[in-house]
Parts: C-alpha cells; structure tokens; sequence
C-alpha cells in the first residue's frame, strides 16, 4: 500500500534532495533550501515521501487544502518505475483529496529536446484518469498543460496554490 511520509518525520532529506535532481531539469527546479524553507513556514506545504510498506519509492511537494491540492513535483523512483507505482500513487492521491488535485505535465505541444519523455508522461497521466484542462501555465523557461483529477479542482485552485508557494505563472488556453 501507498503511504505518504512527511520528510521532515524522516529526516531522509538526501534521499529526496537526488531523486529530485535526477527527475527535474535545472530550470525546472527551486533550490531545495527554499523549498524547505517554504514547508517549514506554511503547513499546507508538505514535502513528502512516497513509500510502498515503508520503503521510499518516491517523492511529492505539494499544497495541501484538506480535501484538494496542488501538486508541484511527484516523481517514482527511477529503478522502480514499471512497476505500478506510479498508477498507485496516483489512486492513493485521489484516495485522499475528495476533491481532487491538479498538477502540471510539460507540454507535449512545444518543440522541445525530449519529446519522448514528455509524451510518456503526459499519456501515463491521463491513462490513470488525470483530466486535460485545456490550459496550460506558462513560465519563462516552458509550457505545461494543467491536468486535473476532477473539474473540482481547477485553475482557481492552482491559482490559490502558486500565489502560497510564491511562483509567478500565468495560465492560457492553448488549441490541441
């Protein structure tokens, strides 16, 4: 079973800081100190581990509002990807916000160096039922479609949580 781990009740912050690393590309990435320092003052912020029967199989930053949220980073471990994982955590977060939750996929509709990537994990989102918003947000360095698990959670959500964390996006509509 899916659990959900505060990272600061581990102290396993190594663990979370390279998988992070590993995942993200650089312009995609807040400097780790500022995003601890932003979940240590706000405590809707959670940095969290994803585990499966207490062993670290993941991590997730995200913007906690009880029965919604945002989701900011979520990535599985790379030597235990293809095994479900994934499609568990995202059961296990629809599990435990009602309401839904929304989050961000790189656009696959942009020119960009990994297409292939990008396609796979937009496909593996909404092969596990995530919804495609029809908008995207959009940053200096890149463009992400805004996928949801419910039309509950929608841009005024994501809105609410950026403005939280601090970030600057603004949201469009694109055409398909």
């Amino acid at each position: 079973m899916i659990t959900f781990s505060n990272l600061s009740d581990n102290n396993d912050s190594s663990y979370w800081l390279n998988l992070y690393s590993d995942s993200f590309p650089i312009n995609q990435r807040i400097d780790f100190n500022d995003l601890t320092n932003i979940a240590n003052s706000n405590d809707s912020v959670q940095m969290l581990l994803i585990q499966l029967n207490s062993k670290n199989v993941g991590i997730i930053y995200l913007v906690d509002f009880d029965d919604q949220a945002f989701i900011l980073y979520l990535a599985i471990d790379a030597n235990m990807r293809c095994n479900g994982l994934g499609k568990l955590t995202i059961n296990a977060l629809k599990s435990r916000f009602k309401n839904g939750f929304i989050l961000e996929s790189e656009s696959i509709l942009v020119n960009s160096d990994n297409p292939k990537q990008r396609n796979a994990r937009y496909r593996f989102y909404t092969n596990n039922g995530m919804i495609d918003t029809d908008l995207a947000s959009k940053d200096s360095d890149d463009e992400f479609h805004l996928l949801t698990s419910n039309k509950d959670a929608g841009v005024d959500l994501y809105k609410k949580a950026n403005q939280i964390l601090g970030l600057d996006v603004d949201v469009i509509k694109y055409n398909k």
